[in-house]
């Protein structure tokens, strides 16, 4: 402890220090000069003391200490997906990805497939399994449910989560919520013993990667947890049963401080939901799926995505991710070295950047406390205006989430366009030569009903690569 004494000047207050800074402007304006604005809601100040807490800042617990002695404090699953084709060659590129680096596996399943074969070898004990449905869930449940039972898997062997609830039928069929309802109500129930898997997944990604700002993305994630606890309270399943079955999965984005203060703002907006209800959470026992943004990317630089994804790996471990899920750019189609480079970011962050040696680093930051604690009063003010308008399902039946969403994502993009935001490698800094690598591009189309992952950078790519 540092005896205050020993110094002899007086201590500055924030605002002496920025009476200073006026008088170093020589007239020109404080606000517009220093300050810059988050997501249309939050001003960003050009420092941060101190005097911005009204709180004693407390260095968060992601997630508990690990069963095995001689862990890092720091613990997260580096996920990987596979796309099957077929059984077996499903099952030599899981191999193959737990061999190199993967430690958790995200399989994109449409319900026809033989989990046994593709799952050969595989020791899920010490792996995250994860699955997204590609077609029909309840047969995805179902098969599932028969890989476990022939398996005789016992709970304690499986761990990950179902990236499915019944909010996600509406956005792509816009079908009947009482049936995903009714399909996630029997999956809490059948899970009920696998206290580490998780049968549903509330998708906030969707929101972020179809252009929400931040802000919007906590506000309509929250909005349907509330909704999924409405709706699963008539099918005599509790609030603390939806919260025990819940993970949650947020795509980063490229303001870095931002989106882990949004990260850590996500698991504290869900401790306090969850009181609401007279649940007890954890913060430590909160499940977070992290993966980089697919909105954040360009056609026109296919290069400067890799920075970005490490950037935003990077974001998605200091924020308190407890799976990290790095996506090539082009998905399915990436090559084998994309591939490569997307597993291979986690352990980089890990192995060379020691993310791994501190639980919480972000604590104690002035910046990004007072960030996180603006972040929070915006979602909770968005949120009180959703429920007092008739809650998240009116809003979807409305469309007023997709209007939101699409005036946000119209407004980035057209400042990118304009040039108000520099984006290297799209309108400032564009690769030229040997270097220029671009992607092909294809028009977005979007039902009313339907939120289609876009790209901030998609209306200059519009313009240059739709006329190649």
């Amino acid at each position: 402890m540092i005896n205050q004494d020993f110094y002899t000047f007086p201590p500055s207050s924030k605002n002496d220090w920025i009476d200073q800074i006026k008088r170093d402007l020589k007239g020109k304006d404080y606000d517009s000069t220093l300050t810059s604005e988050l997501w249309d809601k939050i001003k960003i100040q050009p420092f941060y003391t101190s005097d911005d807490l009204n709180e004693e800042v407390a260095e968060y617990k992601f997630h508990p200490e690990s069963k095995l002695p001689g862990m890092s404090p720091r613990l997260w699953n580096n996920l990987v997906s596979i796309y099957p084709e077929n059984e077996k060659s499903a099952n030599e590129e899981t191999l193959h990805t737990l061999q190199n680096g993967a430690d958790g596996l995200v399989f994109h399943l449409d319900g026809s497939e033989n989990l046994n074969q593709i799952l050969r070898a595989v020791h899920t004990e010490f792996i995250s399994t994860n699955f997204l449905p590609t077609g029909e869930t309840a047969l995805l449940f179902r098969a599932i449910h028969e890989w476990i039972q022939s398996t005789t898997l016992k709970p304690s062997m499986l761990s990950g989560a179902i990236l499915w609830n019944p909010c996600d039928e509406l956005f792509l069929t816009n079908g009947d919520l009482e049936l995903g309802i009714d399909l996630a109500a029997k999956a809490i129930n059948d899970f009920k013993e696998f206290r580490e898997f998780y049968p549903m997944t509330i998708d906030l990604s969707r929101y972020a990667n179809a252009g929400a700002t931040g802000i919007e993305e906590l506000t309509y994630g929250l909005g349907e947890v509330i909704e999924l606890i409405d709706k699963l309270s008539k099918k005599a399943i509790s609030p603390t049963q939806v919260f025990e079955n819940l993970a949650f999965h947020t795509a980063i984005g490229d303001s870095h401080f931002a989106e882990i203060a949004k990260i850590k703002g996500l698991r504290k907006l869900i401790k306090e939901l969850a009181g609401n209800y007279g649940v007890e959470v954890e913060m430590e026992s909160i499940h977070i799926i992290t993966s980089t943004s697919t909105w954040s990317k360009s056609l026109l630089d296919k290069n400067t995505n890799l920075i970005r994804q490490t950037y935003e790996a990077m974001a998605g471990i200091l924020g308190g991710g407890n799976s990290l899920w790095v996506k090539p750019t082009e998905g399915r189609n990436a090559s084998v070295l994309e591939k490569r480079i997307a597993r291979n970011i986690s352990t980089i962050v890990k192995e060379e950047s020691y993310l791994d040696k501190v639980m919480d680093p972000a604590a104690g930051s002035f910046y990004l406390e007072k960030l996180q604690q603006e972040i929070e009063e915006e979602v909770i003010l968005e949120l009180q205006k959703l429920e007092e308008t008739g809650g998240w399902l009116k809003g979807f039946e409305a469309r007023t989430i997709h209007k939101e969403i699409r005036a946000s994502r119209e407004s980035a993009q057209k400042k990118i366009l304009s040039e108000a935001n520099i984006k290297v490698g799209v309108n400032k800094y564009l690769a030229k030569g040997k270097l220029e690598n671009h992607l092909p591009f294809e028009q977005i189309i979007e039902k009313d009903f339907e939120l289609v992952p876009s790209r901030a950078t998609y209306f200059v790519e519009q313009n240059i690569l739709s006329k190649a």
